[in-house]
């Protein structure tokens, strides 16, 4: 079964961005409006909601994300728009977005704009023993407990940097859960560091009572929490047993001897997230290197259009900053969506995105300033062994990554044509950086400076059997340079 029809906007993505896209499009006159996402309800990484069968009777104490996630899933799922759940997006062409539907049908949506609000998933960390049973993203971990109230272990040891790992550890520990110790890798913010936070406060205080009330929570609980600390292996014969840590310098390099064992069963491993530009690339839009907002990231205008016409971009997508910022960004994108299809005037749209921008700026400084205060070490990719595999998916080691390198190459699709590594299931999002930042070592280079695998349709997994059957035009096999 197949299918193709028009749309006046198509959204990728239903987190805080896509939705908020939708409603304001919507409100702003644009009367055909698709919001596409993998995922079988609204709400995205963020706002997940819980698993088919529950019944939350006190949405209040499901806690404040969820209660602020139904208010926008609700808004949307009022707003008009049609949403396609379970459906991937597979490949753009121009204006045709090609879609796989999860039940057996794939088809073309020919559409008038195109918002990608794709989100972001967690920064891979290859360290020995990172492929053991046990040792999982801190985003996992999180779905486990948000969808279906399970805690992923008994002896927990959170590891990794940034906001998400003070805030899931306050969360599984509120759930029973045993978290024996958080090691942040960034240094403990010294005053300079508070005044920065302190200055950004204004308008954010919400945000920075969210932070401090984690914080407090742990110390009252009497949960350890070492400031640059780093999990540096995982030991255990089948399973995780141990977790050893290390302290680490300012670029988190693990300091000798300080190395430390813990006896766990489970690691949380949360190094911040990556954000999904695999369609932005495919498209052919221009992306910029930003190592704090997860690495290459579409360059937009003050609209959130990209550089290919008619495509715009909002969200962690487009560089991590979290659902505060999602939700303006895509209420932009939708506007700017609206006055491009002649539903509104660019005086209207200005006037409509005035207060969004005026939120987006007062967060930004509070994005700058947690930024510097959990500044990204070069470190982290830097824990691997000779032996530890750095492809799961084709379980390529290291040794076998720099074994294929030739002299003065620093191209990674070289790589992935010799060894295989990125051509698994994940196609190249648990591997790729840290390939990069091999190769980057070997070239004596910056990985900003490296080539990146190249993007080619389709960027998630699908059906080959539906996919081959569409063949709407040449255009759907011509290789994307």
């Amino acid at each position: 079964m197949s299918f193709e029809r028009s749309r006046q906007l198509v959204i990728v993505g239903g987190g805080p961005a896509g939705m908020a896209a939708a409603i304001s499009a919507r409100a702003a006159g644009v009367e055909e409006v698709t919001v596409i996402d993998e995922r079988p309800h609204l709400g995205g990484q963020i706002y997940k909601q819980f698993a088919a069968g529950w019944k939350v009777l006190d949405p209040r104490r499901a806690g404040k994300e969820f209660v602020r996630g139904r208010r926008v899933i609700e808004e949307a799922e009022r707003c008009g728009a049609e949403v396609m759940p379970g459906s991937v997006v597979w490949g753009i062409w121009g204006d045709r977005v090609a879609v796989y539907r999860e039940g057996g049908d794939a088809g073309v949506i020919v559409a008038g704009r195109i918002i990608l609000a794709p989100g972001a998933y967690d920064r891979p960390v290859a360290f020995p023993g990172w492929t053991l049973p046990g040792v999982m993203t801190a985003g996992g971990a999180q779905s486990l407990v948000k969808a279906q109230r399970v805690i992923p272990g008994r002896r927990i040891l959170m590891a990794g940097s940034g906001p998400l790992i003070l805030a899931f550890s306050a969360q599984i520990h509120r759930y029973g859960a045993n978290v024996v110790a958080v090691c942040e890798a960034a240094p403990f913010p010294g005053p300079r560091r508070m005044l920065d936070l302190a200055a950004a406060a204004p308008g954010n205080f919400d945000l920075l009572a969210d932070g401090l009330g984690y914080m407090s929570y742990l110390a009252r609980k009497r949960v350890p929490y070492r400031y640059s600390h780093m999990i540096v292996r995982a030991e255990g014969k089948d399973e995780v047993e141990r977790a050893v840590i290390a302290r680490v310098d300012e670029q988190w390099r693990p300091v000798p001897g300080t190395e430390q064992s813990i006896d766990v069963d489970t690691i949380c491993v949360g190094y911040g997230f990556f954000p999904s530009i695999e369609l932005s690339r495919v498209i052919g839009a221009q992306h910029v290197y930003d190592e704090d907002l997860g690495g290459h990231v579409p360059v937009r205008d003050r609209w959130m259009r990209t550089t290919q016409p008619g495509v715009f971009a909002a969200g962690d997508g487009t560089g991590v900053a979290g659902s505060h910022v999602a939700l303006e960004e895509g209420s932009i994108a939708g506007i700017a969506a609206a006055m491009e299809l002649g539903k509104v005037t660019e005086a209207e749209a200005d006037h409509l995105a005035r207060p969004k921008r005026e939120r987006l700026a007062r967060l930004e400084r509070f994005r700058s300033a947690l930024n510097k205060t959990y500044p990204v070490g070069p470190g982290v990719y830097e824990l691997a062994s000779p032996e530890t595999v750095v492809c799961r998916c084709e379980e390529v080691t290291a040794a076998e990554i720099l074994d294929s390198l030739v002299a003065d190459s620093s191209d990674p699709n070289g790589v992935k044509s010799i060894t295989r590594a990125g051509m698994g299931l994940c196609q190249g999002r648990n591997c790729q950086r840290q390939i990069a930042a091999l190769i980057a070592r070997h070239a004596g280079k910056k990985i900003d400076e490296l080539p990146v695998f190249t993007p080619r349709p389709p960027v998630k997994p699908v059906p080959i059997d539906l996919i081959a059957e569409e063949r709407p035009e040449e255009a759907w096999i011509t290789e994307v340079g």
